[in-house]
Formats: structure tokens, C-alpha cells, sequence
């Protein structure tokens, strides 16, 4: 496994990017340029911790080591191509990645909580998406390529910067472009590192991973990792999920609901459902009592979603009164249901609308 990681960090040049690597990865490739564990580590938090990208500036190792890394090895970041803020607070950062993808990040400000103010990044883990979900605009660009670790773990690194010390990220959610568990050898690295007390020290609890529901993938991916889990369900039925969802097709809504069940969830913890609500498709009373009876013996909470309008999809949303009755009778049912507030419409960052990352 250590290997196969080492050779999917490599780049066209033949270094390797060591910020494709958790800590164990780049332990494994210190040791085979003969140099000890302990270096390993400084060049592991002055990466993750000290946002450094030349090895010339790590001044806690000899320069003979500085200038092997240098030959050997890159440490990679992610070129800014633009950010747009939104009258609301959010912010979408769009990367050029060497390739000439775009990929996009968007921050949410959540002050609703006196006290507890939020700093939310919605993060990609793929340049386009292959589930092809009706709703969502990223999935008119089909799958163009996964994105690598450094991918993933630079957009909440560089994000911080951008906004400096005075103001901290405070929750990352894997619901940008792609679908997390289809990259998922990558999204554990990633992980890795953003959980990693040494690397950018993020709680379990503070990072949230949605997932169509990749059936196979599940079970592994709740052993794996301790973060917190989401399910995009969007539909009642077998028929009406496979109609905005083709990927019911292979797992089907039934095996995705058993999977959940089986679920090894630590004591108190819950799956969340993501909802998209959609005007005349899932917002019947018949849907509403199909969807209390799907969330009756799974650990769950429910996240309504009113769909975020846009001039690509002739989908309506539902009035406001019917989110609020819908989440009542949630709540009543005895489930946890909380609404989505819709933020950055303006800048096309809201939930189902990334897709302005198309080659160049």
C-alpha cells in the first residue's frame, strides 16, 4: 500500500510530491534516502504547519538533506485563479491545477449560534463528478480526474491563509465537486493529514464527508476513518431516486439502506441524510411518510436542502412554509432535522451549483 502511494505521488519529472503522503509515507521515503524518522517529521510540519513549499527554508535540517529533497522531491500548493465573495459573506476560491483544470472551494460564515461562530469550507475531491445527479451542475462536466491528496489537503490550507490568523476554519465538509468515495484511496491520505495532530490537527468530529452512497465503499470508509458521514438520499422511492440519481441503478436504494444500518457507528454518533428538496418531484405528504419510515431504524439525522434555482434546470423550489412544515413533522417523528440555509446563489457557490471549472 506504502508503495503504490509513493508511486501515485510521483510527478511527471520524477519527484515525488511529498505533500501526497501522510506521515508514515514520507517516513517510508526519508528512510530510503538513508535519513532518520525525525526527519521526516520536521519536513512534515513545516509542509502541513508552516505552509512552506521549499525546502530550502527548512532551517531545522542540514542543508545537505534541504538540497537531496530539492533533486528528489517537491512540495506542492495550488495556483489561485480568483475568488468571488458574495453579498452574504461566502466565498468561492477557484485553483489552476498544472493540467489546466479548475477546481472550486467555497466558505460558509455561520454566526446563527451566539458564541459559536462557524467557518465552514466545502472542499472537492474531484474535477468534475461521474455521477451525473440531475440536479447538481458539476455533473454536466462528467469525470475529468480524480484529484490527488495535495489536492485535497491544500484547499483548507490555503484558504487559511487567505483569511490569516485572526480568522480560523472551524468545519471542513467533503461536498464540493466529485464524489469523495469514488477517489478514495486519495481521500484517505487526504484524511489523514487533516485529522493528523502534526499536520493541519482538524477533529473527527468537525469534518463531514457526503457520499451518493457508494454501497461497497461504505462499510470500508466507516472502519477507516472516524470522521463524520453524509448521505446524499434526495428521494423516497426506488423509481424517483434512480430518475435524479443514476447511480441507484447499481446500488439500489434498499442495499444503500441496509448498508447504513450496518453501519459500525461509535455509540451516539448518526448519518446524516441530505435532502434536496424539489417542487412536484419529492415534497408530496406520500414522500414525506416514506421518508420518516426510511429513517426509522437508522441512527440519522436529516438535512433538508430546498433546491438553490439556476438558469441550467427547470427545478423549482418548494415554498418556504412547506420546508418548515416538512422539518416539524421530522422533528415530531422523533428524527434530528435541520434546514440548509442556502448561501452564495449570487456566485453560483451554493449547494449543486459548482460548475464553473471546465478546462481552459
Amino acid at each position: 500500500m506504502r508503495r503504490s502511494a509513493l508511486d501515485r505521488a510521483r510527478q511527471s519529472d520524477g519527484r515525488v510530491d511529498l505533500k501526497c503522503l501522510d506521515r508514515p509515507g514520507i517516513a517510508a521515503f526519508m528512510a530510503d534516502l538513508g535519513k532518520a524518522e525525525h526527519r521526516a517529521l520536521q519536513v512534515y510540519k513545516w509542509a502541513w504547519q508552516r505552509d512552506t513549499t521549499d525546502f530550502a527554508t527548512i532551517d531545522t535540517i542540514p542543508r545537505s538533506v534541504r538540497a537531496t529533497l530539492g533533486e528528489r522531491a517537491v512540495l506542492s500548493s495550488l495556483e489561485p485563479d480568483g475568488r468571488l465573495d458574495s453579498a452574504d459573506g461566502t466565498r468561492k476560491y477557484l485553483w489552476r491545477l498544472p493540467d489546466g483544470h479548475r477546481i472550486e472551494s467555497v466558505l460558509i460564515p455561520d454566526d446563527t449560534v451566539p458564541g459559536r461562530p462557524r467557518l465552514t469550507l466545502c472542499v472537492s475531491t474531484q474535477v468534475g463528478c461521474a455521477m451525473k445527479c440531475s440536479f447538481c451542475l458539476t455533473g454536466d462536466m462528467g469525470l475529468k480526474r480524480h484529484l490527488s491528496p495535495a489536492e485535497i489537503a491544500n484547499q483548507p490550507l490555503q484558504v487559511q491563509q487567505d483569511l490569516g490568523p485572526e480568522h480560523r476554519i472551524t468545519n471542513l465538509v467533503m461536498m464540493g465537486m466529485g464524489e469523495p468515495l469514488h477517489n478514495y484511496d486519495n481521500l484517505l491520505v487526504a484524511l489523514d493529514i487533516l485529522l493528523d495532530t502534526y499536520g493541519q490537527n482538524f477533529s473527527h468530529r468537525r469534518i463531514t464527508v457526503s457520499t451518493v452512497g457508494l454501497v461497497d465503499a461504505l462499510e470500508r470508509f466507516a472502519q477507516a476513518s472516524p470522521v463524520n458521514l453524509a448521505i446524499s438520499l434526495n428521494a423516497t422511492t426506488e423509481a424517483s431516486r434512480t430518475q435524479v440519481m443514476p447511480i441507484t441503478r447499481r446500488h439500489s436504494l434498499a442495499a444503500l439502506m441496509e448498508a447504513c444500518r450496518r453501519l459500525p457507528l461509535p455509540s451516539g454518533k448518526r448519518i446524516t441524510f441530505e435532502y434536496v428538496m424539489m417542487e412536484g418531484f419529492n415534497t408530496s405528504d406520500e414522500d414525506l411518510v416514506r421518508l420518516r419510515q426510511l429513517m426509522a431504524d437508522v441512527p440519522a439525522k436529516v438535512n433538508l436542502i430546498p433546491y438553490n434555482e439556476n438558469p441550467h434546470r427547470d427545478i423549482r423550489r418548494p415554498s418556504d412554509d412547506r420546508v418548515e412544515a416538512w422539518q416539524q413533522a421530522l422533528v415530531t417523528a422523533g428524527i434530528h432535522c435541520s434546514v440548509r440555509t442556502t448561501r452564495g446563489r449570487d456566485i453560483s457557490a451554493a449547494c449543486g451549483q459548482l460548475g464553473d471549472a471546465s478546462p481552459v
